[in-house]
């Protein structure tokens, strides 16, 4: 059987003036099996592994090292092929955002439910709901508010864009505006502290751990209505509801990092890093065929996640490797990852490129590390 060393990691803060939290690190060898494995196993082995590894991943709180990161497309956990199945991707991933979708605790099968629930409650992995946020209520208005709408387009012979235009109305009617107020941003902003509550309520309904705002404005936003994207407040809406949802998940819910269902934001980022970046946990760039230089984004290099994109490079890597080596001057990366990351699935061995990326990633922040504290640093191997 192959097998490999995880490296096991206690949180300890030490302060460098200047730098985000550090974790101190002790070195544990335990030997683990890739073929079946931990997943099969539950004894006091098992649960003594991982232990130790949802340790690991509760020090990104704090920021205590660079995560490893990717979008999971295809979730389909059932039968012997392995790929679709979260349980599946490297131990040491420690945030999924679930590009497949996050359907809610009642929609999803019972496959689904104990794949979710081992890799959040065994693994530590956080998983997070991602959407391309475009208009008020997207994601969150009820199907029943459209309910009657389609009996009466049948009724009266109604045309789609009839259709879509009523149920327009309809919606902006449950979040508590009408199309006089799209000109009143003190009436458009109540709308969007509701919807921004009803979102981060579905987390802890569903029990995600946090949300992905994937904000791509004039790319792919073809169902946005100016209540958010396109509106004629420029940015002042979006940054009203990363704050609203601020209250209740990211950072600024947690002051003192005790652990708090994560907000991170990708697509077209400027907005969010010049307006309201304390209120992000990560920023993630999609740095597809490239590296991007974070020494811009100095002293918070440590929030900014580089990623590759594997729809089109998983055969062969991209620059995932290089992303995950690369270190900016000014401080530490905030991790790597890529976009449709379970395509890695299929080399040999499994997950090829992002478990070379994982190790990579934390070898030369451990270099950082020991350079900041002026003393050498045991190295750490991914499983």
């Amino acid at each position: 059987m192959n097998s490999s060393i995880l490296t096991k990691f206690l949180i300890c803060p030490a302060l460098v003036a200047g730098m985000a939290m550090f974790s101190c690190t002790k070195v544990e060898k335990i030997e683990i099996e890739h073929i079946g494995g931990y997943n099969t196993m539950n004894n006091e082995e098992s649960e003594a592994y991982y232990a130790s590894l949802r340790a690991y991943k509760d020090q990104i709180y704090g920021y205590g090292r660079p995560v490893a990161f990717g979008w999971f497309s295809d979730w389909s956990p059932y039968g012997a092929a392995r790929g679709g199945y979260l349980t599946s991707v490297p131990d040491s991933m420690d945030i999924i955002s679930m590009w497949s979708g996050a359907p809610g605790r009642f929609e999803i099968t019972p496959e689904q439910k104990a794949d979710k629930e081992f890799v959040q409650k065994k693994k530590g992995i956080k998983l997070l709901e991602v959407s391309l946020l475009s208009h008020l209520g997207k994601g969150r208005t009820p199907e029943s508010v459209y309910a009657p709408l389609y009996e009466q387009a049948e009724a009266e012979g109604w045309d789609d864009s009839r259709l879509e235009y009523e149920k327009r109305i309809a919606r902006w009617a449950y979040w508590g505006i009408t199309p006089d107020d799209l000109s009143d941003l003190d009436k458009m902003k109540e709308a969007h502290s509701r919807f921004a509550k009803a979102l981060c309520d579905s987390l802890v309904v569903n029990e995600w751990d946090g949300f992905d705002i994937d904000w791509e404005p004039g790319s792919g936003f073809n169902d946005a209505d100016g209540t958010l994207a396109g509106n004629t407040y420029e940015n002042d809406l979006i940054v009203h509801l990363v704050k609203e949802m601020g209250k209740y998940i990211g950072p600024m819910s947690d002051p003192e990092n005790k652990g708090h269902k994560l907000l991170c934001v990708d697509g077209v980022i400027g907005t969010f890093v010049s307006s309201c970046p304390e209120y992000i946990d990560y920023f993630i760039l999609q740095s597809y065929g490239r590296v991007d230089n974070l020494d811009r984004y100095a002293p918070d290099t440590h929030k900014f996640i580089l990623t590759e994109n594997f729809e089109s490079s998983a055969t062969d890597g991209g620059y995932l490797l290089d992303q995950a080596a690369y270190m900016p001057t000014s401080g530490y990366k905030g991790g790597v990852g890529a976009y449709r990351f379970q395509k890695d699935y299929d080399n040999t061995p499994d997950y090829k490129y992002m478990r070379k990326a994982i190790q990579e990633n934390q070898r030369v922040f451990n270099e950082w590390k020991a350079e900041q504290n002026g003393s050498s640093s045991e190295g750490d191997s991914e499983q």
